[in-house]
């Protein structure tokens, strides 16, 4: 009864398997025993961890491999906290299960993540929890020079900012996902003129943040279908991304938006 999964992200984890799987009702058992193993290993349970197991799930491995592919995201969640231990938290957990599923030493992987974190830091950009979890998006690209991704990074910000977008710290992940699907000015307007319909929506007017983000991800969403970005393998990881964004939003404004339906009543 205390299950999470009673919670609002058991529509996310339907969706997910529905859409990917023949017979999403068999493979939810696979999903929760695997959960099961997380926990076990030494994940917590809470929502995060039921998206870092979406993202295993995707792996078709046997069960000894995914035993060793869970290993492999706690080491890198350990790192990760090593490096900023007062702002990683169980929402990195998605993005631990994703860098795991890399090729290459731990340190390398970490190192490179922590490039990121290290240039961006030095200009525009506030450090801070918002700000790993960008680097930590950056990192999957593996197909571009750091040098260029973070120069798209700022190019996006720039575009949000000249469309009276300017992000806030909270809106970094929004950045990244941008870069990351090479976020033009015509993209910048798209997310603009949805942000600005949301916002004149009733039951949305007041939660201009959120409504930003949604636009980001209605935005992006559509990019991937056709995007380049499929093809170097980061289609997936874009995806338990932006999962585990809605996640974090679901879990912050789920409670403001019943006050407000109710307050209207």
């Amino acid at each position: 009864m205390f299950s999470y999964l009673r919670q609002t992200i058991r529509f996310t984890v339907a969706a997910w398997l529905d859409t990917r799987f023949d017979n999403p009702k068999e493979v939810f058992h696979q999903y929760s025993d695997l959960y099961d193993r997380m926990i076990e290993k030494g994940f917590k349970r809470n929502n995060f961890t039921y998206i870092a197991a979406l993202a295993l799930l995707q792996q078709k491995n046997d069960e000894g491999d995914h035993d060793a592919a869970i290993q492999r995201s706690l080491t890198i969640y350990g790192r990760m906290k090593g490096e900023h231990p007062f702002i990683t938290s169980k929402d990195d957990y998605p993005l631990a299960v994703i860098l795991s599923q890399q090729e290459g030493e731990v340190d390398d992987l970490i190192e490179r993540m922590e490039t990121f974190y290290r240039q961006l830091s030095k200009n525009r950009f506030w450090n801070g929890n918002n700000l790993q979890f960008l680097s930590q998006m950056l990192s999957l690209d593996t197909e571009h020079d750091s040098s260029l991704l973070i120069e798209r990074t700022f190019g996006v910000f720039d575009e949000l900012k000249r469309a009276s977008m300017k992000p806030k710290t909270m809106h970094y992940p929004d950045v990244g996902i941008l870069a990351l699907v090479e976020g033009s000015r015509k993209s910048v307007d798209e997310v603009r003129v949805i942000r600005d319909k949301l916002n004149k929506q009733k039951k949305y007017r007041w939660h201009k943040d959120l409504n930003y983000k949604l636009a980001v991800q209605l935005v992006v969403s559509e990019a991937l279908s056709e995007h380049a970005v499929a093809e170097a393998g980061l289609f997936t990881s874009m995806e338990v991304i932006m999962q585990a964004q809605q996640t974090a939003i679901m879990a912050g404004s789920i409670g403001a938006v019943a006050a407000a339906d109710g307050g209207g009543a």
